[in-house]
């Protein structure tokens, strides 16, 4: 249960933003206002997690700070974020539980986004637009309890791979990662999503810096090649969306040349096809934003959506918007991209494969895989020696649509028998009644830095070759194999 917000702050080491850009939105601020955000950002940013409820119970953060001598400070808007108080983001992506993906690092303003979507029901479609590197994603994810298909697209081949290490880390299941120009989704599948998440592309300016977000010069020229191609995306974003489906537009930038001035020529485009609906209700007090920015009129609706200025929230700069659908949008339409799974040789299983696999497995591990496939409509699937656990809604919807990535590696056969990947181990391992073996205090310190261990009591290890690895306090921290009377690490990377 999450605990009253504190007052206090601490500084947390990331670099400050010269105040001379703040030079940008001085007409925008009253000169108090516009003093208070000077003052503001010459302050470090607190350092920000975000709980991952797959992986963790409601008394975890509390673990966390009586571990590690933490102050965590709720976040108002997330239920699952918190202020680290005490603590440099050095230790904080060095601790265990962060390298397990029982949380991420991120910054406050950053969490508001799939905050402002209406609660998830199973089997809901999304689409998250832009989404390396991944971390509203896995927020997606967690809202949705791992029970809506989330389709994570991305245009750029080099942020692929960051956005399904992070995807795999969080211990996500359903899912599929793909890359295309998000201006085709509302062509390609017109009226087909309930939530579409578009966290575009942006200029950045959103007047703190972060390793993520670096800090750097924009012209007048970029910022309008940015908005024109913002547009293009939040047009294929409503063409996409069912009607009473639900978008969420946001930026880490504060130019309103990319933020208010795009929903405004939105608004007048799709005029009685969507609304705005009011995004305040989630922050302590309001931030609404602009409806006129120089000479410039704005539709008065803008005030339900929420600018968040750094020294109002003691966040980085921030833009969103919360939009629903009312009425079917007409639009040209084409064939999306097409690849039979059977082409690049994944195969679906049938109902019995499925079952003599599953009781084999439950025989390894007492993890009843059959009834936890059932209860959250997946399926297995192999691609040559590897077994993957996807969505069923993937394989209804969009079996054809080449995908990048795909639900879960459960694991692969060899040939001394099935290795579970290490991926499932750190979600479900420590569900696991058999095929574990549970290290002392000093045995986890050393398999944490990549270690094996020796001259273990051979009664007191399972009796295959795989076995999962659980920590003293109960973590699934990978997978062993058994060598005589010792446990061989197979960890890629040690985890501290």
């Amino acid at each position: 249960m999450k605990r009253k917000q504190k007052k206090s702050r601490i500084a947390n080491p990331q670099p400050v933003v010269p105040s001379i850009q703040a030079e940008t939105f001085r007409e925008l601020l009253s000169l108090a206002e516009y003093e208070l955000l000077l003052a503001e950002i010459e302050r470090p940013l607190p350092a920000a997690i975000r709980i991952n409820p797959l992986k963790t119970s409601p008394v975890f953060p509390r673990s966390l700070e009586s571990k590690y001598s933490w102050q965590l400070e709720d976040i108002p808007f997330c239920p699952t974020g918190y202020r680290v108080l005490n603590a440099p983001t050095a230790a904080i992506s060095a601790a265990l539980e962060h390298h397990l993906g029982m949380y991420y690092i991120q910054e406050v303003a950053s969490m508001l986004p799939v905050e402002l979507f209406s609660p998830f029901l199973a089997g809901e479609l999304i689409l998250d637009m832009a989404a390396s590197p991944g971390g509203k994603t896995t927020h997606l994810v967690s809202r949705g309890t791992d029970q809506s298909l989330v389709l994570a697209n991305d245009s750029s081949q080099g942020r692929i791979q960051a956005l399904r290490s992070v995807l795999q880390n969080w211990g996500a299941v359903d899912y599929a990662v793909t890359r295309f120009p998000a201006e085709r989704f509302g062509e390609w599948f017109p009226e087909t999503f309930d939530k579409v998440l578009l966290d575009a592309p942006c200029s950045m300016q959103g007047l703190r810096t972060a390793e993520s977000h670096p800090s750097r010069p924009v012209t007048a020229k970029e910022s309008l090649q940015l908005s024109r191609r913002q547009r293009a995306m939040l047009v294929s974003a409503i063409h996409a969306l069912r009607v009473g489906g639900e978008v969420v537009y946001s930026t880490c930038t504060l130019l309103p040349e990319e933020d208010e001035l795009v929903v405004d020529a939105i608004l007048r485009e799709f005029a009685g096809s969507i609304e705005i609906t009011d995004a305040q209700r989630l922050l302590p007090f309001p931030a609404p934003g602009l409806t006129k920015v120089r000479e410039q009129v704005l539709s008065t609706e803008l005030e339900k959506s929420l600018r968040l200025w750094p020294h109002r929230f003691q966040s980085a700069g921030f833009y969103a918007c919360h939009l629903r659908k009312l009425d079917a949008t007409h639009n040209a339409t084409s064939e999306p991209p097409f690849r039979a799974l059977e082409s690049v040789q994944y195969h679906v299983f049938t109902a019995r494969e499925e079952s003599d696999f599953c009781k084999v497995f439950t025989d390894l591990y007492s993890f009843d895989l059959a009834a936890d496939l059932r209860s959250n409509r997946r399926t297995l699937v192999r691609h040559f020696e590897q077994v993957f656990v996807f969505p069923l809604q993937l394989l209804e919807r969009f079996s054809t649509l080449p995908v990048q990535a795909a639900g879960m590696l459960l694991g692969e056969d060899t040939p001394e028998g099935f290795l579970p990947a290490h991926a499932w181990v750190n979600r479900y391992g420590a569900q696991c009644a058999r095929g574990y073996y549970r290290l002392d205090e000093h045995q986890s310190a050393q398999w944490i830095k990549g270690n094996s261990l020796e001259n273990i009591d051979a009664g007191d290890l399972p009796g295959q070759k795989y076995i999962i690895v659980l920590d003293h306090e109960g973590h699934a921290l990978g997978r062993a194999a058994r060598a005589g009377s010792g446990l061989k690490n197979l960890l890629r990377h040690r985890l501290g």
